[in-house]
Order: structure tokens, then C-alpha cells, then sequence
């Protein structure tokens, strides 16, 4: 039985447990249904795949630095920005450009990253980049160059590998299952258009609003830049709910900086010495055409590594050294926030898709084999499972995000997918008692079968079903 407050990763981990099973024992069957349940286990498997979509410059490649932890993404732009990168997991260290007939070639990386890819960038599908790391061990992270710009070769780079395809070269190397996607204002309607056309929703896309610690009245204004990020943050996850399922503010040039190593010692030092300036003195020291503390490569060095709003308040914690601001500057960045939504909420949404998509290969396999009754069978007995009515929570949200994306069962059916435990899923703190749990349900109950009675589209039908049985689900589990 489950519990008001069960985890937020127990039930999808769970279906894909049954789901393995289910496909170990099609497996017995014969050599070649091994095989192609093999190819279904291992998708189920895999790394989740999150592409980093957005504008040019907004931030894309310093955000893959930070969420690595190493300078492997170039910043600057270059011929191998141009083009879509594949980052996965893999030893030796090594890059190779991927053509779009599927032949590869070698890149030569220079301190770690690829200058030149050895061919036009036209004729370049993606770059496949791998990497020895802990992260992504457990993710797959795709750069794109950007998106809806008037850089249009660059729009046309993303295009070409992640919607167009070019037939064979469209494979998991490319398909991506969830994005995030990075944007340092209000989205553009031409961007929310696009992620569509990329296959993304409310169900699978997080919003990152990029560079907040340059925004308001920036770094020396009244208000704190990162708080007002936050606010704003919560202002656009509300309005594109439909689109979204959270919007986190995030400093990548903080967060970079902390995750790489970059400040030194040295750096503190060089910081440290500017602890005793008064804002209006480190602003004439920042616009002074020679420094009266330190040099001009030292001064040009730390507005690389922390940018105006990092100078400002990692100078008070320099004296302690660079572990202090390193860890400051971490903390303020909002990488960690990042990390948590990516790990929780976006692996959660691939494991149902790919549920789902697992569920229907497997029906397709009882299709084309004489076993077809037996294929069904161990089939039926996952889809009958609790767990499994994610999947069904999971297709309706997706139905009417497409269809019909100002419903209110939008909301309801988006905090059901991302919330934790019961209470959380039904928007209560997860400090509800369970009268109160108890009492939200059963007016969600009400609801609901108004809402079946009067009707509405087939999407809007759909969910209201799998609302009645997901609340009723849970009223009996409490």
C-alpha cells in the first residue's frame, strides 16, 4: 500500500522494474524475440538524453560546463559551436564529428576541446563528444548552437539533427527526451513554437532563466539581481504551465566558475584585496582605465570568472580563501536547484515516456509473433499494476498540452507527474495531516464527476477519466 508521502521516484522506477521483468520473460520465448527485447530493455535503461536548447548567447555552452564540471563546451564562438554536441560518458577523452551520411572522423581536441572540425559545418550532423565523468554516467546533455535567431545557419544546425534528422542519422545518438531550455527573458512565442516542433512539453522541457545575476538593475542596483531572477522565475512558470514544468533561475557564469575550479587561490587573493572598497569605489575601480588595486589582467581575470555581481559580494568572503567563495558562489548560482529539477523531475518524465514507448514495441512484437497471446498477456499484467497508471496520467497531460493547453486539468494533471508523495501531487504541503489529505481528495472527487457529466473535448474527456481513477487511487491508499 502506498503511503501519503511516498517518494516522488518510487512509482515510475517501479513500472520500469515491471516493465524489465515483463520483457525477461517474453525473452524465454524464442532467440528472436531475445534479441528485440534486448533493444527495449536497454532504452529503458539508458541514460536520460536532455538537450540544452535556447537563443544564441544565451548561456547554453557555459550552463554544459557547469552541469559537467569542466571547461569542455567552447564559450566563444567557433566553427564547432555551429553544430549540435553530443556529450556522453566514455573513455579515452575524444571527439568525432558525425557527417550527415553516418561516416565519422576524428576531432583534434586543443585543451580539452575541438577548434576545427576538418570538413564545412553543412555537411556535419553533430559533433559526439565523450568524456570520462560521474555525470554523465547517468545523463546524456546535448549543446545545441541556438534556436530562433537571425543566425540562421545555427538555427538550421539544431534543426538539421534534432527534427529534420537525415534518416539513418536520426538515432538515439541525436534523440533527445527531455530539454532545458535556456532564455534570459520571457520566452518568445517563435521559441515556445520551435521546442514543439523538437517534440517537447510541459511534460519533458524545464525552463532555466539564464544569467541571473545580470538582471534588473544588475549587479549594484538596490535589488539583489538572483532574488529578482527568482521572482520572475515563479511569474513565468505560472503563465507557461502548459509549456514548462518549472522554470529555475541560474547564474551559468557562477555556477561555471564554482564547478570547474577555475578560482584559485590566487584569485582569492587578488579578491581579497578589494574586501575594504565601498561599492561606489569597486565601481570606479571597475571602470578606471588602470587599476589602483592590482593589475588590469588580474581586474580582467576576476570580471571573467565572477562578473560584476560576483566581485561585489564574493570580496567579503576572499579572506577566508578560495574554498569560501567557491562555495558561495555554488550556492548563489542555482546549479544545485538545476541538478535536483533535472535528476528528479526530468528523469521522471523519461522513465514514463519511455514506458510507454516500451509498451508499444512490446504491442507491436504481439503483432508480428504466433506467441502474440502469450507477448499480451505478461503485457496486461504490468498495465494492471498502480504504477502503471502513470503512463495513463502521462498521456493525458501530453494530449491536452497539444490539444487544449489552457484546460485547468493542465495544472492538475502537471502536479500530479512532479509533486512528492499523495499530498504533494495534490498541491498540500507534505506536512498534511491526513483529514486534510482526505478532504482535498474527496473534493477533487466532486469535481471531477461534475466535470464527466457535462462533457468537453476528447482530450478533456480523456483526462478527466484518468483524473477520477489517479484520485480515487489515492483515497483508498491514505
Amino acid at each position: 500500500m502506498s503511503r501519503p508521502h511516498e517518494g516522488r521516484r518510487t512509482r515510475p522506477h517501479a513500472l520500469r522494474d515491471q516493465l524489465t521483468a515483463a520483457l525477461a520473460e517474453i525473452a524465454r520465448i524464442d532467440r528472436p524475440l531475445a534479441r528485440s527485447t534486448a533493444q527495449i530493455r536497454d532504452t529503458l535503461w539508458a541514460p536520460p538524453r536532455v538537450v540544452v536548447v535556447g537563443r544564441v548567447k544565451a548561456g547554453k555552452s557555459t550552463l554544459v560546463n557547469a552541469l559537467i564540471g569542466d571547461l569542455v563546451a567552447d564559450t566563444a564562438a567557433t566553427e564547432c559551436t555551429k553544430v549540435v554536441a553530443v556529450y556522453q560518458d566514455g573513455a579515452p577523452a575524444r571527439a568525432e564529428a558525425v557527417k550527415i551520411g553516418g561516416a565519422r572522423h576524428t576531432v583534434r581536441l586543443v585543451d580539452g576541446r575541438p577548434t576545427e572540425l576538418g570538413c564545412p559545418t553543412d555537411q556535419v550532423a553533430y559533433l559526439d563528444r565523450f568524456l570520462p565523468s560521474r555525470l554523465l554516467r547517468n545523463m546524456v546533455l546535448i549543446d545545441t548552437p541556438g534556436l530562433a535567431t537571425i543566425t540562421t545557419g545555427n538555427e538550421q544546425a539544431t534543426r538539421r539533427a534534432l527534427i529534420d534528422g537525415f534518416g539513418q542519422t536520426r538515432d538515439a545518438s541525436v534523440n533527445a527526451d527531455a530539454a532545458i531550455f535556456l532564455f534570459d527573458a520571457t520566452p518568445r512565442a517563435d521559441e515556445v513554437q520551435f521546442l514543439r516542433e523538437l517534440g517537447f512539453s510541459a511534460v519533458n522541457t524545464i525552463g532555466a532563466l539564464a544569467k541571473a545575476d545580470t538582471l534588473g538593475e544588475g549587479a549594484f542596483g538596490d535589488v539583489d539581481p538572483i532574488d529578482a531572477a527568482r521572482a520572475q522565475s515563479a511569474v513565468i512558470a505560472e503563465s507557461m504551465s502548459a509549456s514548462l514544468l518549472t522554470v529555475q533561475p541560474v547564474a551559468g557564469l557562477l555556477a561555471q566558475t564554482a564547478q570547474t575550479g577555475q578560482f584559485t587561490e590566487s584569485d582569492a587573493d587578488a579578491l581579497a584585496a578589494l574586501a575594504g572598497l565601498s561599492d561606489t569605489s569597486l565601481e570606479l575601480w571597475l571602470e578606471a582605465e588602470t587599476p589602483s588595486i592590482g593589475t588590469d589582467a588580474e581586474r580582467d581575470r576576476l570580471l571573467d570568472l565572477l562578473g560584476e555581481y560576483g566581485l561585489r559580494h564574493a570580496r567579503k568572503l576572499a579572506p577566508r580563501g578560495a574554498h569560501a567563495v567557491n562555495s558561495w558562489l555554488q550556492q548563489r548560482s542555482g546549479v544545485d536547484e538545476l541538478r535536483a529539477n533535472i535528476e528528479l523531475d526530468l528523469t521522471r518524465s523519461v522513465l514514463i515516456t519511455r514506458a510507454v514507448r516500451a509498451c508499444t514495441e512490446i504491442e507491436h512484437l504481439a503483432l508480428t509473433h504466433p506467441a502474440g497471446g502469450q507477448i499480451r498477456s505478461y503485457l496486461r499484467q504490468v498495465r494492471q499494476t498502480p504504477q502503471a497508471h502513470t503512463m495513463a496520467e502521462f498521456k493525458a497531460m501530453r494530449a491536452l498540452t497539444r490539444s487544449d493547453p489552457e484546460s485547468p486539468w493542465v495544472g492538475e494533471l502537471r502536479q500530479i507527474l512532479i509533486g512528492s508523495g499523495i499530498a504533494g501531487r495534490i498541491g498540500l504541503p507534505p506536512t498534511a495531516d491526513r483529514n486534510t489529505v482526505a478532504a482535498e481528495l474527496d473534493r477533487r472527487l466532486r469535481q471531477v464527476h461534475e466535470a464527466g457529466l457535462m462533457g468537453g473535448s476528447a482530450a478533456e474527456e480523456q483526462a478527466v477519466a484518468v483524473l477520477l481513477r489517479t484520485y480515487s487511487m489515492m483515497r483508498r491508499a491514505i
